[in-house]
């Protein structure tokens, strides 16, 4: 692998090297054009993606609008979580912002990893944890901060990755309109 997925799980629990002679067999390699989807709308997600390079939004369409409900870059696990989990359909669209690598396996090979090597249960555990945690602060961004706080804590957040987000993406994350972030990102 490229990116060391390897390192990156290891760095979650030290994987034995039967975990990486199996992810070697399972784990694929792809790379998405800017604008191509990993998911769309109605599909059932199958994968869970590694991201060796590049940048990804999810978003859900309501009343004609994109919402962006995520960002993710390199070193993040992407995933329309209810989807790969409760095995529905999506109501998110995951999209590449620009030519993205990554590295996936499927639900299949997900379960059958749990099933045989309790370490990787841990490391789903922590993944999933991160990924409640980080939905529930921006759920509290949006709840409880003005404007400009959101701002704020936005570009503290993503402060590496800022200037490869499309504004359009960054007002929607924070759920405010373009309008408005123009004047906040003027004033500050």
């Amino acid at each position: 692998m490229s990116m060391d997925v390897f390192a990156f799980l290891n760095s979650i629990t030290p994987l034995a090297e039967e975990i990486k002679i199996r992810l070697n067999s399972i784990l694929r390699t792809r790379t998405v054009k800017k604008k191509e989807y990993l998911l769309k709308e109605e599909e059932i997600c199958n994968n869970i993606y590694f991201i060796e390079k590049g940048l990804v939004r999810v978003f859900y369409i309501k009343d004609g609008l994109e919402w962006c409900s995520g960002l993710l870059a390199e070193g993040g696990v992407c995933v329309s979580v209810h989807s790969f989990f409760d095995r529905v359909k999506s109501y998110e669209y995951i999209q590449a912002i620009e030519e993205t690598i990554v590295h996936y396996h499927t639900f299949e090979d997900l379960e059958e990893m749990y099933r045989d090597f309790i370490e990787y249960n841990i490391i789903g555990r922590k993944l999933i944890t991160e990924y409640y945690v980080r939905s529930e602060e921006r759920n509290f961004w949006l709840r409880k901060h003005t404007a400009i706080e959101k701002y704020q804590l936005f570009n503290k957040k993503f402060s590496d990755i800022i200037g490869r987000i499309p504004v359009k993406d960054i007002a929607s994350y924070l759920g405010m309109e373009i309008e408005t972030l123009s004047r906040l990102r003027r004033r500050i």
